[in-house]
C-alpha cells in the first residue's frame, strides 16, 4: 500500500483496541438464504475475504500503522497483517473509514453489506483472483483518473447505502456549478458577439464612406488626379480655359483598372504605402510603412494600457482595445495618420506627453537603449551549445490581412528564423513555408519544438559529466533517491521502509539499511519531514533532485559506472541523525507515546458523545408515533366495529407501540387483568430471548384503548401468539405477526368502506369559497367546510383530484388531520368531532384519547 493513502487513514498510532458503536450487527444464526440479500450481494461482486475484512473492522479489530494494516486482539496486540490494498479498495467505496483512534471501523454501509452477506449464504461470493482481476478491469477503465479515483470506482457502492447518496449530491453539486459555469460562458460569448456586430458595423460604415468619397463627383481635383481621370465638371472647366485650374499632364497609358490594382482597391490611399501590424510578443506589437516601424506596447498601471510609440519615441494615441489586445484597424488608422501629419485621434494632451518622460521603442518594449535584448542575444549559441531553457516557438501573422501565416523559433540566433516546410530554420523569411491558417502554422512550431525537447533529452555536457562521475552513487544509494523523489521512503521505530515500490504489483516493500539514508542527509540530498507521531517521511532538497536527475542521464548514456559500495559524500549538515529507533526526535516531534494517549482520550471523548448522540436520537423517535400506528388507532375508534377486526387491531397497535418504545422487542408476555376476560402487556422479550418489563411511557399509551382481547376473540387473537400457558392464563404475543395482521384488517376496512360510502360528495351550491385559489388558505377552507377526502395516496375535492404536495405539508404542521371517514378536517374541529358534534368515530374513546390524536397530528 502507498505511503500516503496509510497517511491519510492514519491520525493517531494506537495501543490498545478500541470497541466501536457504528451501526447494526449482522445477527448470526440458521436463516434461509434471502434472494434479494443474494441479488445485491451478486451485483456487488465481494469474494469472501472482503467480507471478513469488513467483519475483522466491525469488530473493532482493525488497525493502520506506518507500515500497513494489522488485525488486533482485544488486548490491543497486533497480530498478522491485512492486504492494504484491499482495506484501501472497500474505504475507497464507503465499506470502511478511519476512526480517530487510529482503528480503521465499518460504516454503515459496511455493516449493511456484512447483514447482507450473512442473510445471502456462502453461494453468491466470488473467488477472490475472479474479483481482483474485476478490480484490475475497472481501474484500466478509468486510466485518466488518479489512483483514488480509481478505487473509488473499482467496486461497485452499496445501492441506496450513504455513499451513493453522497455521490449524488456531488454529483448534483457539479451539475450546479457546470450550469452556473455555461451561464457564465454564454454571456461572454454574447459580449464578444456584441463587440464584433459592433466592430462590423463600423468597419462597414468606413467601407461604405470610402465608396461614396471614391464615387462622388470632385469639385477641386487640381493636383490631384491627371485630366483623364478627373471627373466631368473638371473636364469642362479645364475645356473652357477656366484659369484656376491648373493644366496637367495627360494621363498616361495606365487604365483605371490598373490603377486599382496598385492601390488594392482602395482609391483613398494614393501615394500611402501599406501598413503591416505584426505580434511580436504579448506585450508589444509593431506596425511598419515606408520603412519605418512604430511600436504598440503596454503600458501597466493605466486606464488605457496599450500605447502607439512613433519611430522617433513620440507617444502618439492609445488604440482601441478588443479582448485585451489592440485593435488592428485602429493602429493603422493612427500610424497612416501621423505619417501624413494630420492629427492623431485620441492624442495625448501636451500636458501629459511633456510629464511623461519620452522613451525609445526598446525601453517602451521593457529594454533599454544601452543594454537590449539583441545586443545581449548576439553571443548566444546556437541550441545544443548553451544547455539552457529554450523560448517557445511561436506563429506570428505577417500579412496586413492576416490572411498569410508562418512559423518562426527564437533558439537559433538572436533573432527569429521563420521554418521552411520541412521544420528547418532558414536566414531569409521569405524562404518561410506560408500557411494559409494560423492553426497550420501553430502546428508546425509545436512539431519543430518538440524535435528542440528530443535533442536536449540526451545531452550532457562534459562539465555535467565530470559532476555527475563526483557523484559517485551506488546501486542502493541511487534507487533510494528515486523512491524519496515518490514519497514513498518512511521511518519508524523498526527502521527504513520504501513503500509500494514495484511498478506491476501492489504492497511490495523493501527494506533499506539503518546507514543508507542518514549519510545521504548529512550530504545535503534529503529533506525529513515528520508525518506522524513515530513515523518520518523523506524528500529530496534542491540539490538532491538535481543530483538525482544528472545521474540519470549520465547512466542513460553510459556515461558513468556503478561503485560496488556506497560513497561517503562531504558532510554539509551539523550534527548527527536522530533515529527513531533510538527513541531520539528532534524538537517539535510528537513522541509516540503522548500521541497514543492523546489519540485514546480524543477517541472516549468521541464515544461518548456518540453514545450521548445516539440516546437522544432514540429518545426523539420513541416518542414520535408513526402513520401506521395512527391508522390503526383511528381504525379502532370506528363506530361499529366488528370485536374479532378490533381485537387483531388492539394487537396490532400493541406491536407499533412496543417497536416505538423498544425497537429490539420482537414478542410481548400477556397477563390477565383484574378483569379476567382481558389481557395485558407485562414483559417484552427480544431474538435472544432477554425478558424485559415494559416501559412506563409505553403502558400509559396502551392504557388509551381497550384491550379487546378478552376470551370471546380468543380464536382471533390466539393465532397471533407463539406460545402459551392456559392453564394460568398467559400468552406470548408475535409483535411482526401482529403488525401483519394489522396491514391487512385495515386493507379490509377501506375496501368495505369504499364499497358502502356513497359517491364523493361534490361541493355545496350554498359553499362559496372567499380564499384565493392556489393558497394554504384554499385547502384549509376545504377542509373546514367538510368538503376535503383522501382518496387512496391523494386527495379531492369537488370530483378533482388535489395535489397530495398541497395538503400534507398542512397535516405534518398539525394544521389539518385525516379522520377515519376518509375527510380532512381542521385540527381545531378535532375535540368537537370526539365529542359527537361531526361524524366522529372515536366519540366512545373520551376526551383524553381525542387529546391524543391531537398531539399525534401535530407530531
Amino acid at each position: 500500500m502507498s505511503s500516503k493513502t496509510t497517511t491519510a487513514l492514519v491520525e493517531a498510532a494506537p495501543s490498545r483496541r478500541l470497541a466501536l458503536v457504528a451501526g447494526p450487527q449482522a445477527t448470526a444464526g440458521l436463516q434461509s438464504p434471502d434472494s434479494d440479500a443474494a441479488r445485491t450481494m451478486s451485483a456487488l461482486g465481494w469474494c469472501a475475504a472482503f467480507v471478513d475484512t469488513v467483519r475483522l473492522a466491525a469488530a473493532g479489530g482493525l488497525i493502520a500503522d506506518g507500515s500497513g494494516f494489522r488485525a488486533v486482539d482485544a488486548d490491543g496486540r497486533t497480530g498478522r497483517r491485512v492486504k492494504g490494498e484491499r482495506v484501501r479498495l472497500l474505504a475507497r467505496c464507503g465499506y470502511l473509514a478511519p476512526h480517530t483512534s487510529g482503528l480503521v471501523a465499518a460504516t454503515e454501509d459496511g455493516h449493511e453489506a456484512l447483514r447482507l452477506a450473512e442473510a445471502a449464504g456462502p453461494g453468491v461470493l466470488r473467488d477472490e483472483a475472479d474479483v481482483m482481476a474485476s478490480v484490475r478491469k475497472a481501474r484500466r477503465a478509468r486510466q485518466w483518473d488518479s489512483h483514488a479515483g480509481q478505487d473509488a470506482h473499482a467496486l461497485p457502492v452499496l445501492p441506496g447505502g450513504g455513499e451513493e447518496r453522497r455521490r449524488l449530491a456531488a454529483a448534483r453539486k457539479g451539475a450546479e456549478r457546470a450550469a452556473v459555469e455555461a451561464e457564465k460562458t454564454r454571456k461572454r460569448i454574447e459580449a464578444l458577439m456584441r463587440r464584433a456586430r459592433i466592430r462590423d458595423r463600423r468597419e462597414a460604415r468606413r467601407k461604405a464612406a470610402r465608396k461614396a468619397e471614391r464615387t462622388a463627383p470632385r469639385r477641386c481635383c487640381r493636383g490631384v488626379w491627371p485630366l483623364d481621370w478627373r471627373c466631368k465638371e473638371c473636364r469642362e472647366l479645364a475645356a473652357q480655359g477656366i484659369g484656376d485650374f491648373l493644366a496637367l499632364p495627360a494621363g498616361d497609358s495606365r487604365t483605371q483598372q490598373d490603377h486599382d490594382n496598385d492601390t488594392d482597391g482602395h482609391t483613398d490611399m494614393a501615394g500611402k504605402q501599406r501598413i503591416t501590424v505584426k505580434r511580436i510578443t504579448g506585450f508589444l506589437w509593431h506596425a511598419t510603412t515606408s520603412g519605418q516601424v512604430y511600436t504598440i506596447v503596454k503600458e501597466d498601471g493605466r486606464e488605457w494600457p496599450w500605447i502607439v510609440v512613433s519611430p522617433d519615441g513620440e507617444r502618439i494615441a492609445h488604440p482601441s482595445v478588443i479582448n485585451d489586445e489592440p485593435f488592428t484597424d485602429a493602429i493603422r488608422d493612427i500610424v497612416r495618420a501621423h505619417a501624413d501629419g494630420k492629427p492623431v485621434p485620441g492624442l495625448p494632451a501636451a500636458s501629459e506627453r511633456a510629464a511623461d518622460a519620452v522613451t525609445t521603442p526598446e525601453e517602451a518594449a521593457g529594454g533599454s537603449a544601452e543594454g537590449s535584448d539583441a545586443d545581449e542575444a548576439v553571443g548566444v549559441p546556437a541550441s545544443g551549445d548553451a544547455y539552457n531553457t529554450p523560448t517557445p516557438a511561436r506563429a506570428v501573422a505577417l500579412d496586413i490581412y492576416e490572411t498569410k501565416w508562418v512559423a518562426e523559433c527564437d533558439r537559433h540566433g538572436p533573432v527569429s528564423m521563420g521554418l521552411n516546410k520541412f521544420g528547418d530554420a532558414v536566414d531569409d523569411v521569405a524562404a518561410a513555408y506560408v500557411y494559409d491558417n494560423e492553426q497550420d502554422a501553430a502546428d508546425a512550431a509545436r512539431t519543430h519544438l518538440d524535435a528542440h525537447a528530443a535533442q536536449d533529452a540526451d545531452v550532457m555536457t562534459p562539465d555535467d559529466i565530470d559532476a555527475a562521475q563526483a557523484l559517485n552513487f551506488s546501486r542502493d544509494q541511487w534507487r533510494t533517491l528515486g523512491w524519496m523523489s515518490d514519497g514513498k521512503v518512511r521511518e519508524t521505530a523498526d527502521g527504513f521502509t520504501a513503500y509500494d515500490i514495484s511498478p506491476d504489483r501492489a504492497d511490495i516493500s523493501k527494506r533499506i539499511r539503518k546507514n543508507l539514508v542518514p549519510r545521504l542527509w548529512v550530504a545535503g540530498f534529503v529533506r525529513v519531514f515528520a508525518v506522524a507521531p513515530g513515523v518520518r517521511e523523506f524528500g529530496l532538497t534542491g540539490e538532491g533532485e538535481r543530483a538525482l536527475r544528472m545521474w540519470s542521464n549520465a547512466i542513460r548514456i553510459s556515461a558513468v559506472a556503478e561503485p560496488e559500495k556506497d560513497t561517503k559524500h562531504a558532510a554539509v549538515k551539523d550534527g548527527s541523525y536522530r533515529w527513531l529507533s533510538a527513541g531520539d526526535t528532534w524538537p517539535g516531534e510528537v513522541k509516540a507515546a503522548q500521541a497514543a494517549a492523546d489519540a485514546k482520550a480524543k477517541a472516549a471523548a468521541f464515544a461518548a458523545a456518540l453514545r450521548k448522540a445516539e440516546e437522544e436520537g432514540a429518545a426523539l423517535k420513541a416518542a414520535t408515533p408513526t402513520d401506521d400506528e395512527l391508522a390503526v388507532f383511528d381504525a379502532l375508534g370506528r363506530e361499529g366495529l366488528d370485536e374479532n377486526a378490533a381485537a387483531v387491531l388492539s394487537a396490532a397497535y400493541i406491536g407499533h407501540v412496543i417497536t416505538r418504545y423498544r425497537p429490539g422487542a420482537t414478542s410481548v408476555r400477556l397477563d390477565k387483568r383484574s378483569n379476567e376476560d382481558e389481557r395485558h402487556v407485562s414483559r417484552t422479550y427480544n431474538v435472544k430471548g432477554v425478558e424485559k418489563p415494559i416501559t412506563t411511557d409505553a403502558r400509559d399509551t396502551l392504557l388509551a384503548i381497550p384491550a379487546n382481547l378478552t376470551d370471546a376473540t380468543a380464536d382471533t387473537w390466539h393465532a397471533l401468539c407463539t406460545s402459551a400457558v392456559e392453564r394460568y392464563g398467559v400468552y406470548w404475543l408475535d409483535l411482526q405477526a401482529a403488525v401483519e395482521a394489522g396491514r391487512a384488517a385495515l386493507a379490509v376496512l377501506a375496501t368495505d368502506e369504499e364499497a358502502e360510502e356513497s359517491p364523493e360528495p361534490r361541493a355545496s351550491r350554498e359553499f362559496v369559497q372567499t380564499a384565493e385559489p392556489g393558497t394554504d388558505t384554499e385547502v384549509i377552507e376545504w377542509a373546514g367546510a367538510g368538503l376535503l377526502w383522501q382518496r387512496g395516496d391523494g386527495f379531492g375535492h369537488a370530483g378533482r383530484a388535489v395535489p397530495a404536495a398541497r395538503v400534507a405539508p398542512l397535516i405534518e404542521a398539525g394544521t389539518l388531520y385525516r379522520s377515519a371517514d376518509g375527510r380532512v378536517y381542521p385540527v381545531k374541529d378535532a375535540k368537537a368531532e370526539t365529542a359527537g358534534e361531526s361524524d366522529g368515530v372515536i366519540a366512545e374513546v373520551g376526551d383524553e384519547a381525542a387529546d391524543i390524536v391531537i398531539r399525534h397530528s401535530r407530531a
